[in-house]
């Protein structure tokens, strides 16, 4: 018996160190493209426009793997709550797992152009591409999905009483629509908005990848003090 819950936790331990995975390997890779991607400008163009163009296979293959990373990271926390006496809410889980099937979805439909790449003119809201329309979509189930998981999170840190832990999440929810509120004035091409709606976009998705990161390591720790 010991030994099927040795097996059980150092299993779930490789999936818990996925979110981790995803939240270094997104921000990492758009960083990196960002800086070498020659007529690309960062502080106005959004992640997904780094799908456009002959290189553009790097920033779809980035969506898939984190999309995937997120869903294994889900998986883990589901399989971890199930022997928690008072786990997180499954919805918690749920929703960083369709955060993940947001990403992959992300990635199968290529966004319209935007201005701040190759000179490009925005695409305005009245003739969007119907792989830029389902692009949007998908990407709503990660904008919107992930400041509710974060909130989901503040009532189980509360009920663990992890007061650090239950303020980080509560603050990274509450950032990341606001920050995400400015990316949405920068994609409506509003004056003094357009001109950053990467450098917002940016903003936001760190705020976000940071958290998944750290309750990534939160729960990792956790698992690794049940081995030990």
């Amino acid at each position: 018996m010991e030994n099927k819950t040795l097996k059980f936790n150092l299993k779930n331990k490789s999936l818990i160190l996925c979110g981790a995975i995803a939240g270094l390997f997104f921000t990492f890779s758009w960083l990196i493209q960002g800086v070498l991607r020659v007529g690309y400008n960062p502080l106005m163009a959004p992640v997904s426009s780094l799908a456009i163009g002959p290189l553009g296979w790097i920033q779809i293959l980035t969506f898939f793997i984190t999309g995937s990373l997120l869903i294994l990271f889900a998986y883990g926390l589901l399989k971890e709550r199930e022997k928690e006496e008072k786990g997180v809410s499954k919805w918690g889980p749920i929703l960083i797992m369709i955060c993940g099937i947001g990403l992959i979805g992300a990635g199968c439909f290529t966004t319209d152009t935007i201005q701040g790449y190759s000179d490009a003119k925005a695409i305005v809201d009245d003739y969007p591409s119907f792989s830029g329309t389902i692009h949007k979509l998908f990407a709503g189930l990660f904008f919107l999905g992930l400041p509710i998981t974060c909130f989901i999170f503040t009532s189980y840190f509360a009920a663990k009483r992890e007061v650090k832990l239950f303020a980080y999440s509560y603050r990274s929810g509450i950032f990341f629509i606001i920050s995400f509120i400015f990316t949405l004035l920068g994609y409506s091409l509003s004056s003094g908005f357009q001109n950053y709606l990467g450098l917002f976009q940016r903003i936001t998705l760190t705020i976000g990848m940071l958290w998944i990161i750290s309750i990534s390591i939160y729960f990792y720790k956790k698992l690794n003090l049940k081995v030990d």
